[in-house]
C-alpha cells in the first residue's frame, strides 16, 4: 500500500544522481530515513530519490519542501540536523543551505560556469571559409530540437551522411520512446540517431550512431542554405545536417535564443581578436 500523502506535511527530494551518488549521498539518505522510523514520522513525511537535481558541484544534495528549501553537502551528521530542524523546530539549518525561496544568489563554494557557445571562424574541408559554434550534444537539447524542426512544417534541408540534401515539405514523426534513440521518419525522411548517454556495453551499431559532437555552422558565402546544424559520432564521422534557408530568419532566431542561449540575432557571440558581440 502506497503512503497517504493527504497526511504529508514535509517532503524530501534527495538526489541520487551519479555525482551525490560518488559524494556518499546514500550514506545520508540511510541516516534521514531512520530517523523518521525512530521518531515515529514516517507517515507525516515523504522522502523521494530524485536522480539529479542539478546541483553536481554542491553534492550530495536534498531539497526540502514546503520552502523550497536546498541544502548541500550533505553528510550523514549534517542529515540527522537539518531532519531535526525541519520536522521538530520547523525550520531551515542555514549553515547548510545552498538556497532557499527569495534568495537572489547561491551559497556555494564550488560553483562552476559553462561558457557559452560562441562562433568561430575557421576553414572547413566541406564548406571553405565559415562561422562554427560549438553546441549541446545532450538528449536534453537535440529532442526538443527536432520537434521544433520537424512536427511543423518548416522550410529545411536534410543531408543524412554523404547522401543529397532532402528539402521537405511536409511535417514528420519524432519519436524518443527507445532508450537511446530518437527517430524521425516521414514520407521524405527515415532517420536514427542515438541521443542518450549510452554505457560502454551497447553495440557497435548504437555507438556509430550516437550523437557525440553538435555544431551550428554558418556559411560566409551567400547560397540559398546558409545555416547548419551539423551532427557527428565521436569518431568525427557526419550523421546528420539540416541546412536553413537564408531567408528564413524565424528558424535561425530561435536556434540562436534556444538552442544556443543567445540574446538574440542582434547580439550575436563571434570570436573576435577584441571577443566582442557582433
Amino acid at each position: 500500500m502506497g503512503k497517504n500523502i493527504s497526511k504529508v506535511t514535509t517532503t524530501f527530494q534527495f538526489c541520487d544522481g551519479g555525482s551525490c551518488q560518488k559524494a556518499n549521498g546514500e550514506l545520508a539518505i540511510r541516516e534521514a530515513r531512520a530517523y523518521l522510523r525512530n521518531k515515529d514520522l514516517w507517515d507525516d513525511t515523504h522522502t523521494i530519490k530524485t536522480r539529479c537535481n542539478g546541483r553536481c558541484e554542491d553534492a550530495p544534495t536534498w531539497i526540502v519542501q514546503p520552502g523550497n528549501f536546498w541544502y548541500k553537502n550533505l553528510t550523514p551528521e549534517k542529515a540527522l540536523t537539518i531532519m531535526s530542524s525541519h520536522l521538530e523546530d520547523d525550520k531551515p539549518v542555514e549553515d547548510y543551505l545552498l538556497y532557499q525561496e527569495g534568495w537572489s544568489v547561491l551559497r556555494s563554494s564550488n560553483e562552476k560556469t559553462i561558457a557559452p557557445p560562441v562562433f568561430k571562424t575557421k576553414t572547413d574541408p566541406d564548406y571553405g571559409a565559415i562561422l562554427v559554434a560549438r553546441a549541446f550534444a545532450s538528449d536534453q537539447h537535440l529532442y526538443p530540437l527536432f520537434q521544433y524542426l520537424f512536427k511543423t512544417p518548416q522550410p529545411v534541408g536534410v543531408q543524412i551522411g554523404t547522401d543529397d540534401m532532402v528539402v521537405l515539405r511536409e511535417p514528420h514523426h519524432v519519436d524518443y520512446s527507445a532508450p537511446y534513440d530518437l527517430k524521425l521518419t516521414g514520407a521524405q525522411v527515415q532517420l536514427t540517431l542515438a541521443i542518450a548517454g549510452i554505457p560502454k556495453t551497447v553495440s557497435e551499431e548504437i555507438s556509430n550512431r550516437k550523437v557525440s559532437v553538435a555544431e551550428v555552422i554558418w556559411l560566409k558565402e551567400k547560397t540559398t542554405f546558409t545555416k547548419a546544424i551539423r551532427l557527428k559520432n565521436k569518431k568525427g564521422k557526419h550523421l546528420v545536417s539540416i541546412w536553413i534557408q537564408d531567408e528564413d530568419t524565424s528558424t535561425w532566431a530561435h536556434i540562436l535564443k534556444i538552442y544556443l542561449a543567445m540574446p538574440s540575432q542582434h547580439n550575436i557571440r563571434i570570436e573576435t581578436h577584441e571577443s566582442q558581440e557582433h
